[in-house]
This record gives structure tokens, C-alpha cells and sequence, in this order.
């Protein structure tokens, strides 16, 4: 069984017919019924049943459809694998990661990469709980996933990429001489944050229960594009990477760092051994660049 014998199965499965399926494959009948001959010789079976001028799949032939469109699917991504590696550059790349992880490194790596391969296809997605990034590049539909804290083991891969610093965040008219504020500074005045289970809801609910504090905040948005728009409105303080922040410094917001100290680490998690040279050659950027923006750590 070849993948031309799979193709020409399926073509005449999808159309009905043997004359259209030639006409679809752009051969002669009689070389089609020869190659459907071969296939249900070598499975000793009949996959379609004869109809006059059409055809019907017998229970054997049902039985084939899903596994010969899945080989065939596996066939297009050897392709594009190959080509990745060969085709200057050409192929796609997938990551899914919160948009706090985004806006750094990624950002940058994706737009690098783009200048040495203008032929790479990405596709970035927003996962709406963390899990889905664990979820999404288990399952192979994504190529990579950013996550914070302590990545899966298993059959994922991960490698640190960069430590964040976070910090508070608090409206232009929040009067205060501090440089410096505690998570419990901030409970009075409202923690602004997004829905529980996603990346930034678990960092907040992370440092209330370090500081022994009910896992509580004064607004739960689902935007994160709303959180800093929320800050400069006065409804309330939020904990942000530092990237963010300073965007949201030069809108007027006020910055002060935390006290104690907290880091959001974040790591790069793929599919273990299955990379090609394409992607392992984005992942070795991409890690370049995340040290670059804040080397905390021993390399």
C-alpha cells in the first residue's frame, strides 16, 4: 500500500465514481481501476461496491477512509518538515503563550527570525487558560508553548527562558511617596485581575497566598488589554511584568516595585524529540533572546 493508492481510494471515495475520480486526478479510468485493483488484492477485500455508473464503499472500505486521510496528513507534514529544513527556509511555526509572555521575548524573536526567513509562516495563539498551552502542544497542534512557573515533564521538553520582575501597577492619582509596596499595600485599594486558571489570575493568587491574604479581587476582567485602561480609570492596582508596566508608565500609571522581591519564570515547552531543523533553529533564537532581556539565572 502506497500513499498514490491511498489518494486514488479516496478520490473515488469523495466523488463516487470512477469517471470522476479520473477526471478529479487527471489520469486514465482504466489506470485508476487498475491501481483500486491492486489495493483491495493486497487487503484481500473489496472497498468499493460496484453500482452501475457509480460506486459505494463496503464496510471495509468505510473502515479505510479515516486511516488513509490521517496517512496522508502525515505525509503533508514530512513535506513540509523537509522543506523547512531545505526550501530556504520555508515552513510554519505555532506557539501558544499568554499575551504577558508575548510581548517580550517572543515578540522579538518572531520578528528576527522573520528577517533570516521571510518565507516562515507563524501562528501565535492566546490560550484562555494555562492548561491549554499544556494541552495544546501535547496534542502536536501547536509547536511551542510559553508558560510561567514549573513547566510539565513527560513527553514535553521544556527550556528557561527569562525571568520577569513583577511589580505594582497604580493609577496617576494614587497619592503615595512609597518606591516600594508589599501585596498587602495593595489589597486596600483593589487588585485588578483576570479570570481564574489564566497566567496572570495565578500569579496574583500566588502572592496573596504567599502573603497569607484571601485569594480575592476587586475586578475580574477577561480582557487583559483592559487591565492597564482599568489602572489609568482608578478602579484599581495590578501586578504586571515589568515590560508592561513601563508601557503603562508612559500612559501616566505610576510603578513600584515589590517588596519582597517576586519573579515570574518562564519557560519554553515543546514535544520531546520532535522538532525539526526549522523549529529547533526558532527555539535556539528565541532562548537567545529571552536571556538577553533579563540574565538572571546561571546559563
Amino acid at each position: 500500500m502506497d500513499r498514490r493508492q491511498l489518494e486514488y481510494f479516496l478520490a473515488v471515495a469523495e466523488s463516487g465514481s470512477f469517471t470522476s475520480a479520473a477526471r478529479m486526478l487527471n489520469i486514465a479510468q482504466p489506470s485508476l481501476s487498475y491501481a483500486i485493483a491492486a489495493l483491495e488484492r493486497q487487503l484481500g477485500c473489496d472497498l468499493f461496491e460496484r453500482l452501475g455508473r457509480g460506486v459505494k464503499l463496503t464496510a471495509a472500505g468505510e473502515a479505510l477512509v479515516e486511516p488513509a486521510r490521517r496517512t496522508l496528513r502525515s505525509f503533508v507534514l514530512a513535506q513540509g518538515a523537509v522543506r523547512g529544513a531545505t526550501d530556504a527556509g520555508f515552513g510554519r511555526v505555532s506557539v501558544i503563550s499568554h499575551t504577558l509572555w508575548v510581548v517580550e521575548t517572543l515578540v522579538r524573536a518572531i520578528g528576527e527570525f522573520r528577517q533570516l526567513y521571510p518565507a516562515v509562516q507563524f501562528t501565535v495563539a492566546d490560550p484562555v487558560r494555562r492548561a491549554e498551552v499544556v494541552e495544546r502542544v501535547r496534542s502536536g497542534d501547536m509547536d511551542f508553548g510559553l508558560l510561567e512557573g514549573s513547566p510539565p515533564g513527560g513527553t514535553l521538553a521544556s527550556r528557561w527562558l527569562v525571568d520577569h520582575e513583577l511589580v505594582a501597577v497604580l493609577p496617576p492619582r494614587m497619592l503615595t511617596q512609597r518606591v516600594t509596596a508589599s501585596i498587602g499595600d495593595l489589597v486596600p485599594a483593589g487588585l485588578i485581575g483576570t479570570r481564574v486558571g489564566t497566567e496572570m489570575r495565578s500569579m496574583v493568587d500566588r502572592q496573596l497566598e504567599l502573603a497569607g491574604l484571601p485569594a480575592e479581587v476587586a475586578v475580574e476582567t477577561a480582557h487583559l488589554a483592559t487591565v492597564v485602561p482599568l489602572v489609568l480609570a482608578g478602579a484599581g492596582v495590578a501586578l504586571l511584568p515589568e515590560g508592561m508596566a513601563l508601557e503603562a508608565a508612559a500612559k501616566g500609571a505610576r510603578v513600584l516595585r515589590l517588596d519582597p522581591p517576586s519573579r515570574a519564570a518562564v519557560h519554553i515547552i515543546w514535544r520531546r524529540g520532535k522538532l525539526n531543523p526549522l523549529t529547533d533553529h526558532f527555539l535556539n533564537v528565541v532562548q537567545e533572546l529571552g536571556q538577553d532581556v533579563l540574565p538572571t539565572r546561571d546559563r
